[in-house]
Protein backbone atom coordinates (compact mmCIF):
# COMPACT_ATOMS: atom_id res chain seq x y z
CA UNK A 1 0.00 0.00 0.00
CA UNK A 2 3.17 1.95 0.73
CA UNK A 3 4.21 1.89 -2.62
CA UNK A 4 1.08 2.58 -4.14
CA UNK A 5 0.96 5.93 -2.06
CA UNK A 6 4.46 6.80 -2.93
CA UNK A 7 3.53 6.46 -6.72
CA UNK A 8 0.33 8.41 -6.39
CA UNK A 9 2.17 11.34 -4.68
CA UNK A 10 5.18 11.55 -7.22
CA UNK A 11 2.71 11.57 -10.16
CA UNK A 12 1.04 14.06 -8.38
CA UNK A 13 4.08 15.91 -7.21
CA UNK A 14 5.22 15.37 -11.41
CA UNK A 15 1.96 17.14 -12.37
CA UNK A 16 2.36 20.44 -10.26
CA UNK A 17 6.06 20.58 -11.32
CA UNK A 18 4.89 21.18 -14.83
CA UNK A 19 2.06 23.41 -14.01
CA UNK A 20 4.38 25.22 -12.31
CA UNK A 21 7.27 25.70 -15.35
CA UNK A 22 4.11 26.36 -17.59
CA UNK A 23 2.44 29.27 -15.13
CA UNK A 24 6.20 30.44 -15.03
CA UNK A 25 6.84 30.73 -19.06
CA UNK A 26 3.02 31.74 -19.70
CA UNK A 27 3.93 34.71 -16.57
CA UNK A 28 6.87 36.01 -17.71
CA UNK A 29 6.42 38.28 -20.83
CA UNK A 30 4.25 40.06 -17.71
CA UNK A 31 7.10 40.57 -15.24
CA UNK A 32 7.61 43.57 -16.76
CA UNK A 33 5.11 45.27 -15.58
CA UNK A 34 5.52 44.31 -12.09
CA UNK A 35 4.51 41.75 -9.60
CA UNK A 36 1.59 43.75 -8.36
CA UNK A 37 -0.29 43.51 -12.15
CA UNK A 38 1.28 39.56 -12.27
CA UNK A 39 -0.20 39.15 -8.63
CA UNK A 40 -3.57 40.54 -10.19
CA UNK A 41 -3.85 38.73 -12.75
CA UNK A 42 -3.13 35.47 -10.94
CA UNK A 43 -5.89 35.98 -8.65
CA UNK A 44 -8.36 37.59 -11.37
CA UNK A 45 -7.76 33.53 -13.28
CA UNK A 46 -8.04 31.73 -10.56
CA UNK A 47 -11.50 33.46 -9.77
CA UNK A 48 -12.71 32.68 -13.10
CA UNK A 49 -11.63 29.58 -13.36
CA UNK A 50 -13.31 28.54 -10.18
CA UNK A 51 -16.43 29.83 -11.37
CA UNK A 52 -16.13 28.07 -14.48
CA UNK A 53 -15.40 25.04 -12.74
CA UNK A 54 -18.76 25.10 -10.09
CA UNK A 55 -20.98 25.62 -12.79
CA UNK A 56 -19.63 23.10 -15.02
CA UNK A 57 -18.49 20.66 -12.19
CA UNK A 58 -21.68 18.46 -11.46
CA UNK A 59 -21.41 15.16 -9.96
CA UNK A 60 -24.31 12.79 -10.65
CA UNK A 61 -24.64 12.21 -6.90
CA UNK A 62 -24.96 15.57 -6.03
CA UNK A 63 -27.79 15.84 -8.74
CA UNK A 64 -30.02 12.83 -7.20
CA UNK A 65 -29.30 14.35 -3.71
CA UNK A 66 -30.45 17.83 -4.76
CA UNK A 67 -33.68 15.76 -6.29
CA UNK A 68 -34.41 13.36 -3.39
CA UNK A 69 -34.11 16.77 -0.96
CA UNK A 70 -36.42 18.95 -3.01
CA UNK A 71 -38.95 16.06 -3.65
CA UNK A 72 -39.40 15.50 0.47
CA UNK A 73 -39.15 19.34 0.82
CA UNK A 74 -42.13 19.31 -1.54
CA UNK A 75 -44.02 16.42 0.14
CA UNK A 76 -43.16 18.35 3.53
CA UNK A 77 -44.66 21.33 1.96
CA UNK A 78 -47.68 19.45 0.97
CA UNK A 79 -47.94 17.78 4.35
CA UNK A 80 -48.46 21.49 5.76
CA UNK A 81 -51.38 22.30 3.66
CA UNK A 82 -53.46 19.63 5.13
CA UNK A 83 -57.07 21.08 6.03
CA UNK A 84 -56.20 19.58 9.40
CA UNK A 85 -53.66 22.24 11.01
CA UNK A 86 -52.56 19.72 14.00
CA UNK A 87 -52.79 16.51 11.53
CA UNK A 88 -50.56 18.53 8.86
CA UNK A 89 -47.80 19.73 11.45
CA UNK A 90 -47.21 16.17 12.79
CA UNK A 91 -47.22 14.86 9.44
CA UNK A 92 -44.42 17.35 8.41
CA UNK A 93 -42.92 16.37 11.68
CA UNK A 94 -42.64 12.74 10.74
CA UNK A 95 -41.22 13.59 7.32
CA UNK A 96 -38.71 15.84 8.56
CA UNK A 97 -37.15 13.00 11.21
CA UNK A 98 -37.98 10.25 8.69
CA UNK A 99 -36.63 11.58 5.51
CA UNK A 100 -36.03 15.05 5.06
CA UNK A 101 -32.78 15.43 7.24
CA UNK A 102 -31.31 13.03 6.17
CA UNK A 103 -31.97 14.02 2.23
CA UNK A 104 -30.69 17.73 3.57
CA UNK A 105 -27.79 16.67 5.60
CA UNK A 106 -26.37 13.96 2.72
CA UNK A 107 -26.91 17.30 -0.45
CA UNK A 108 -25.16 20.02 2.03
CA UNK A 109 -22.57 17.69 2.90
CA UNK A 110 -22.00 17.04 -0.93
CA UNK A 111 -22.10 20.38 -1.98
CA UNK A 112 -19.71 21.21 0.68
CA UNK A 113 -17.50 18.92 -1.13
CA UNK A 114 -18.23 20.13 -4.44
CA UNK A 115 -17.70 23.48 -3.16
CA UNK A 116 -14.38 22.82 -1.95
CA UNK A 117 -12.67 20.38 -5.11
CA UNK A 118 -14.26 23.41 -7.40
CA UNK A 119 -13.17 26.66 -5.48
CA UNK A 120 -11.24 26.14 -2.45
CA UNK A 121 -8.56 23.60 -3.51
CA UNK A 122 -7.43 25.61 -6.63
CA UNK A 123 -7.46 28.92 -4.84
CA UNK A 124 -4.87 26.85 -2.31
CA UNK A 125 -2.56 25.47 -4.99
CA UNK A 126 -2.51 29.38 -6.49
CA UNK A 127 -1.78 30.62 -2.58
CA UNK A 128 0.98 27.71 -2.62
CA UNK A 129 2.13 29.02 -6.20
CA UNK A 130 2.23 32.98 -5.16
CA UNK A 131 4.22 32.73 -1.61
CA UNK A 132 6.86 30.49 -3.33
CA UNK A 133 7.71 32.28 -5.97
CA UNK A 134 6.76 35.85 -4.93
CA UNK A 135 9.09 35.43 -1.49
CA UNK A 136 10.85 38.48 -0.60
CA UNK A 137 14.45 36.97 -1.91
CA UNK A 138 13.06 36.10 -5.12
CA UNK A 139 11.11 39.79 -5.52
CA UNK A 140 14.69 41.26 -4.24
CA UNK A 141 16.56 39.25 -7.21
CA UNK A 142 13.85 39.93 -9.83
CA UNK A 143 12.17 43.13 -9.20
CA UNK A 144 15.33 45.28 -6.93
CA UNK A 145 12.79 45.37 -4.48
CA UNK A 146 11.34 43.10 -0.73
CA UNK A 147 8.06 43.90 -1.02
CA UNK A 148 5.01 44.04 -3.60
CA UNK A 149 4.16 47.48 -2.66
CA UNK A 150 5.35 49.85 0.10
CA UNK A 151 3.46 52.42 0.99
CA UNK A 152 3.93 55.58 2.76
CA UNK A 153 7.65 57.05 3.88
CA UNK A 154 7.10 57.93 7.32
CA UNK A 155 4.91 54.76 9.01
CA UNK A 156 5.50 52.29 5.44
CA UNK A 157 3.41 50.24 4.51
CA UNK A 158 5.19 46.69 3.24
CA UNK A 159 2.59 44.61 1.36
CA UNK A 160 3.71 41.24 0.70
CA UNK A 161 2.57 38.91 -2.07
CA UNK A 162 0.19 36.66 -0.21
CA UNK A 163 -1.77 40.06 1.10
CA UNK A 164 -1.51 41.41 -2.35
CA UNK A 165 -3.21 38.18 -3.43
CA UNK A 166 -5.77 38.14 -0.92
CA UNK A 167 -6.63 41.78 -1.77
CA UNK A 168 -7.23 40.88 -5.47
CA UNK A 169 -8.86 37.77 -5.13
CA UNK A 170 -11.38 39.44 -2.83
CA UNK A 171 -11.80 42.55 -5.51
CA UNK A 172 -11.84 39.72 -8.37
CA UNK A 173 -14.89 38.28 -6.41
CA UNK A 174 -16.67 41.23 -5.95
CA UNK A 175 -15.83 42.08 -9.98
CA UNK A 176 -17.18 38.89 -10.80
CA UNK A 177 -20.14 39.22 -8.72
CA UNK A 178 -20.98 42.94 -10.41
CA UNK A 179 -20.44 41.28 -13.89
CA UNK A 180 -22.74 38.68 -13.36
CA UNK A 181 -25.37 41.17 -12.08
CA UNK A 182 -24.71 43.68 -15.26
CA UNK A 183 -25.31 40.81 -17.62
CA UNK A 184 -27.34 38.43 -16.18
CA UNK A 185 -30.51 37.63 -18.74
CA UNK A 186 -33.77 38.59 -17.50
CA UNK A 187 -35.96 35.21 -17.34
CA UNK A 188 -39.16 36.09 -19.44
CA UNK A 189 -41.95 34.45 -18.49
CA UNK A 190 -44.35 32.62 -21.03
CA UNK A 191 -47.76 32.86 -20.74
CA UNK A 192 -49.53 29.61 -20.50
CA UNK A 193 -52.26 29.39 -23.39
Amino acid sequence: MDDFLDRVWQSIETILNHAVALLDAALSPLEILGPGFVIFVLAFAIMGLTQIISHVYTTKRYIHLEKKFHHWKDIREEALKHPDRDKGKTLAKNIDQAQLNKAYYDYFFEGLLKNFITTVLPILLMVAYVTTVYTPQTLVARFGRKWVFSLGTTFPLNVSSLLWFIVCLIFSFVLFAVLKKVFKKPHVKKKSV
